[in-house]
């Protein structure tokens, strides 16, 4: 009886110990709401995409280059770009990674309009 009693004790104190610390969890590794991303496992590898409600943007593939071979590797290839309200700037990243290393190209966007384009859109 005794064994029994320190088996449902153990359990209470361990479902207890897990129902407190989900917080703390939750604080380490946030949830990303379902709703703004996708990931989908291919044949070759997966695909993932992000939408954030301000408008920033991650689309990522991953795929298995020269598959059940020595040379077999993972390529990802990827952009990801944001928007930053005070500079009214668009920064977007494409990136690729793969066996020699990761290598990024960005490009930043200015949203509001030149003097010069002013003008010519004057005519």
């Amino acid at each position: 009886m005794t064994a029994a009693k320190l088996i449902l004790f153990t359990a209470l104190v361990a479902l207890t110990a897990s129902y407190c610390s989900a917080g703390w969890v939750d604080y380490l590794f946030p949830r990303v709401m379902a709703e703004f991303y996708k990931q989908e496992p291919t044949k070759e590898g997966y695909r993932f995409d992000l939408k954030e409600p301000n408008g920033s943007t991650r689309e990522e593939v991953g795929v298995i280059m020269n598959p059940d071979t020595p040379e077999e590797q993972l390529v990802v290839m990827g952009s990801y770009s944001s928007y930053d309200e005070k500079t009214d700037t668009d920064t977007i990243t494409m990136y690729t990674a793969d066996k020699d290393g990761y290598k990024a190209r960005y490009m930043i966007k200015n949203r509001k309009l030149s003097p010069g384009g002013l003008k010519s859109l004057a005519g």
